[in-house]
């Protein structure tokens, strides 16, 4: 029954066509997409280098360490890498990519072949840092865009738990993971959809006409011995199953599986515990903040003359915000309000409802007319924080954490507020990625708190890729 289900019109023509193709030609135009990068990196050296420098790269030598590159990144899992997250991914290519610089260094200085190709080498490997990941992304884009990227899961489960996972893997087409079909043992479901995937059966149904290699169990409530049941059925029928375990509001990204004998145990991590954390987040902060304001200072200058020059005040103005162990200190931004916004608030919010209700919900107005002409220019691409450079340099705040908070917000955090304490408040982070100020109050506590529980200095990475999109696009600034 499952099976002809699939076949009819319930489940979309890419569904069909995904299924039968796998994951060979996207892990095929993702090696494409690092060959190219490698490509680009030896065209960089040859603009670079001088003609004799560049004429001691051997050719085939540079193809055969590039093919040793590439295959120790597929050994490792990256491509397609299907459900690996952003800061995993990235982790990947900076490791593989030194492991192999670290290999060729030690094979060159072996056979007394350093000296000659030194220049050259650092260009390569430079250039495969600076372009392999673009390429990778363009190239995954297109792939996501032609509905080729993904490989088909179904879900056993259609609770609560189960429509997140959809959503989440529904909203991030980049994870490669596309639901398909869901099975749940309510009979009443059977026929309905949930964010347009067709619940097809019971979770026999899915053992006996398996759709697709992957199952992703999503019944986190079951008792012990019943999802040991549903696991080991679904295990014997799928090649490949995930399980979505009863562990809301643990770091899911500083899991380490262990095994005591029979039994398996999880070690959950506190990253920004560790003192070596700390020092690394801290160093990079410096160094990043340092090569930024010396690039940043010109236009910083420009935006406080034009403040200046549109309305009365000072260019910057200091907001006291609660900082790391809960100390209080002065953040720094440029003005983008007029002098007397604090009274045009009061006034605002006394005679306008909606706009009161909107306030309490996220302490932020969209059509804001506290907000002078430079000072909108400024919200909506962000500059207005670039003063906060300082703040990261003397130690108040850091380029990524959770966003700075006041006094008054530390009765909305609740418990989550010891955990918030525990690092710098930051210039950028998650919740700034992922909706900036078009999500609600709630989900950006919820965004703060999973970026302490799971922090790494992968995970800074990523946003501060991300900011660069998010600002450019100016998607939900105001």
């Amino acid at each position: 029954m499952a099976q002809q289900t699939y076949a009819g019109n319930n489940v979309k023509p890419w569904v069909r066509r995904l299924y039968k193709v796998e994951a060979l030609p996207q892990a095929v135009a993702l090696v494409l997409a690092d060959a190219t990068a490698a490509l680009l990196s030896l065209l960089l050296a040859y603009f670079v280098l001088t003609d004799r420098q560049f004429a001691s790269l051997d050719n085939n030598f540079m193809v055969t360490w590039g093919a040793v590159w590439i295959f120790i990144r597929m050994l490792q899992g990256y491509y397609p890498a299907y459900g690996r997250s952003p800061q995993h991914e990235i982790q990947m290519h900076f490791t593989t990519t030194i492991q192999v610089l670290l290999i060729q260094l030690a094979a060159m200085f072996a056979v007394h072949n350093l000296v000659p190709t030194r220049l050259g080498l650092v260009v390569l490997w430079f250039g495969l840092f600076v372009f392999a990941l673009p390429m990778r992304y363009l190239v995954r884009h297109l792939l996501v865009k032609s509905g080729y990227f993904g490989r088909p899961v179904v879900i056993i489960g259609a609770g609560k738990t189960g429509k997140a996972a959809i959503q989440q893997m529904l909203r991030f087409p980049a994870y490669g993971l596309k639901p398909v079909a869901i099975y749940d043992d309510n009979p009443q479901l059977t026929g309905q959809e949930i964010e347009g995937v067709p619940i097809l059966g019971t979770l026999q149904d899915a053992v006996n006409a398996p759709l697709t290699n992957h199952a992703l169990i999503s019944i986190p409530g079951a008792r012990a011995q019943r999802l040991s049941q549903i696991i080991n059925n679904i295990h014997h029928a799928y090649p490949m199953t995930w399980v979505i375990p009863d562990f809301f509001g643990v770091p899911n990204q500083s899991l380490r599986p262990h095994s005591l004998g029979t039994f398996a145990a999880l070690e959950v991590r506190n990253n920004l515990r560790s003192t070596r954390s700390r020092f690394i987040k801290r160093v990079l902060d410096i160094l990043l903040v340092l090569l930024g304001g010396i690039v940043a200072l010109p236009a910083m200058l420009i935006i406080a003359l034009a403040i200046k020059l549109d309305s009365k005040g000072p260019a910057v103005y200091r907001a006291r915000r609660i900082g790391v162990d809960g100390r209080m200190f002065d953040c720094l931004k440029f003005r983008s309000m007029y002098q007397d916004a604090d009274q045009r608030l009061k006034d605002i919010l006394a005679s306008d409802p909606e706009l009161r209700a909107e306030f309490e919900a996220t302490h932020k107005l969209k059509d804001d007319p506290r907000v002078t002409r430079v000072g909108n220019f400024l919200r909506k691409t962000s500059l207005d924080e670039l003063p906060q450079i300082w703040n990261v340099l003397i130690g108040d705040m850091s380029l990524v954490g959770p966003r700075p908070i006041v006094t008054a917000e530390i009765e909305k955090y609740g418990d989550i507020f010891e955990v918030y304490k525990q690092v710098r408040p930051g210039i950028t982070g998650y919740w700034q990625v992922h909706g900036r100020s078009d999500t609600t109050y709630e989900e950006r506590v919820n965004m703060d708190l999973f970026y302490v529980s799971n922090w790494s200095p992968w995970l800074d990475l990523v946003i501060l890729i991300k900011t660069v999109d998010v600002v450019l696009r100016g998607k939900g600034a105001y």
